[in-house]
């Protein structure tokens, strides 16, 4: 019987070390754009093996039109005990950031979850300070959370573990040549980009040298629609909705580098945002980043879809 109570005791103590060895994560996002940060969510929810999902943070233009994407999302795979909180609503900058997206249709009225009372900013940096250098921020949309981070508390993001940001195009661009761009959400916010950039956080940069040839193709996109559960049935939903062919799926390669960083190659570098929104970068000077330069493009789509097409969440109710 002795015998039985000391392993029953470690079995729970392997349960509770497994727990906690799971990764904090704040995800600050622009869900409703493009359709990537749909397929980043669903990558983030389908490794919860490996995260501890803190909290969902919305950005630019719309921020509580994206947050009901977000709530929907989170409520039909049974996720819905993770809190969403609104980003500032910048929709009155220009008619682009008011725009009423489609994916925004998926979720119009739906009212079963609500956003947290609490800023974007403000639950970022509690939680940053309550965990200090135990939390990744991944921030895969404009960064103007992270300025109101900054501007509320400049050392906040300092005390994040890292932040891993899809922003940026350092050698490669949009076309996947040498030709650099300004790229989305650096150029969106320009102001924010060059605060975010020399805050002296420990940033790792997924740019446009490790997204932009990170395609999903046709026959991917029939199995999820084959697959008819509630996760791959709101990702084939917001594609549609989309509108588009082919998507890059620029978002999750931010979280991939964190899961699989085998698949990756990485170079220290200092970068600094430049008045038209292009992300320079200077080696004559020590580093202030690390940015991805390489990516093993078949294996992390196999990947992906493996966790897409093997879950089996869906709601409690």
């Amino acid at each position: 019987m002795r015998k039985i109570f000391t392993l029953f005791l470690i079995s729970i103590s392997l349960n509770i070390n497994a727990q906690n060895a799971r990764q904090k994560v704040i995800f600050d996002c622009d869900m409703g754009d493009d359709i990537d940060d749909a397929f980043a969510l669903a990558t983030l929810l389908t490794h919860q093996d490996k995260f501890e999902i803190l909290g969902i943070t919305t950005c630019y233009g719309r921020t509580d039109d994206r947050a009901k994407v977000v709530l929907k999302m989170l409520y039909e795979t049974g996720q819905g005990h993770i809190p969403v909180a609104l980003g500032r609503n910048t929709s009155n900058i220009d008619a682009r950031a008011n725009w009423y997206a489609e994916q925004y249709y998926w979720a119009q009225g739906f009212e079963k979850l609500k956003p947290i009372k609490q800023s974007a900013a403000d639950f970022i940096i509690e939680n940053i300070r309550k965990y200090p250098k135990e939390v990744i921020v991944i921030s895969v949309g404009p960064v103007t959370n992270m300025a109101d981070v900054i501007d509320k508390d400049p050392q906040a993001l300092k005390l994040a573990k890292k932040i891993y940001a899809m922003f940026g195009s350092f050698y490669v661009g949009y076309n996947t040549t040498a030709e650099i761009h300004a790229e989305w959400n650096v150029k969106v916010d320009i102001p924010a980009s060059k605060k975010f950039v020399n805050s002296g956080a420990d940033i790792v940069y997924a740019g446009l040298d490790v997204t932009a040839m990170v395609k999903l193709d046709k026959t991917k996109r029939d199995l999820l629609l084959m697959r008819q559960s509630p996760l791959t049935n709101a990702l084939s939903a917001l594609y549609v909705l989309w509108g588009n062919e082919t998507p890059t799926l620029f978002d999750p390669v931010a979280i991939g580098m964190i899961i699989f960083p085998e698949l990756f190659k990485t170079k220290k570098i200092h970068t600094y945002v430049d008045d038209k929104g292009f992300t320079r970068v200077d080696e004559t000077i020590p580093p202030n980043a690390e940015i991805g330069i390489g990516i093993d493009t078949n294996e992390f789509l196999k990947r992906l879809m493996k966790g897409f097409l093997l879950q089996n969440m869906e709601r409690k109710d």
